[in-house]
């Protein structure tokens, strides 16, 4: 069974660092294979996790439309363009969607590749998507049901009402939300808070201010490999344990 987690928030926040962290932390908690989706147009997750990029899946709709497909349908070969873009890893395998569509009516072509995404999900035990603010793939409905949804908010009342925006947008959309979750990041210190946004959203865990972050990436090292005793390490790893209570045994 896969688990979908879907990270969300506004810019600036910290999604990309928790997502990363939350990718490692699945790791260790056995739910492995993780499939890493970058789901952001400016794609940088791959950087955090140790990966060249990744021929983006957006390019796929061009392709597919421009492509002979010989004997084979439409849908078996965008289904073997979507595989040829997975790099792959020992637990973690990693795509970016990329750009969203330019002019014409790409309807048909987003029904494979739905169908495409769907099927290469169902071959990992956890699969995390890292979302751009709009969170235009999420209501394209790119991928499956979303079990967890993860509002990535700094703890300022700017930041709680993007998290409270964010989680309003995906029930006016009619997403196909499990659980929906707070994770208050502190990225640059301090202890201000704005509280929980209106709507009682379950605070999932409070992600400390954590300065070996910042230095383990500029030294180029994947956030795959940070050990335990790292402060944010430590609370995504508990942030895991609560979301997941139960689907792990």
């Amino acid at each position: 069974m896969t688990t979908l987690i879907a990270v969300a928030g506004k810019g600036g926040v910290g999604k990309t660092t928790f997502a990363a962290l939350l990718v490692r932390a699945l790791v260790g908690a056995k739910a492995r294979p993780v499939l890493a989706v970058d789901a952001d147009p400016n794609a940088n997750l791959h950087l955090l996790l140790g990966f060249p990029l990744p021929q983006p899946l957006g390019t796929l709709r061009e392709d597919l439309l421009a492509g002979e497909s010989g004997n084979r349908s439409k849908g078996e070969m965008l289904e073997a363009m979507v595989q040829r873009r997975v790099a792959e890893g020992d637990d973690v395998d990693l795509v970016t969607m990329g750009r969203g569509e330019g002019p014409g009516c790409y309807c048909y072509v987003n029904s494979l590749l739905r169908q495409s995404l769907s099927r290469l999900a169902g071959n990992y035990r956890a699969v995390v998507v890292d979302n751009e603010a709009g969170m235009e793939h999420l209501s394209r409905r790119n991928l499956r049901t979303i079990d967890h949804l993860i509002l990535v908010a700094d703890p300022s009342p700017r930041g709680m009402g993007a998290a409270r925006a964010i989680g309003d947008l995906a029930v006016q959309l009619g997403l196909p939300v499990g659980k929906t979750w707070l994770m208050r990041n502190h990225p640059f210190g301090g202890r201000e808070d704005a509280g929980t946004p209106r709507g009682e959203i379950p605070l999932l865990a409070e992600m400390p201010f954590d300065p070996s972050l910042p230095a383990w990436e500029e030294a180029g090292n994947s956030f795959l490999g940070i050990p335990s005793t790292s402060p944010a390490v430590a609370a995504v790893e508990s942030a895991v344990r609560t979301m997941l209570r139960g689907e792990l045994e």
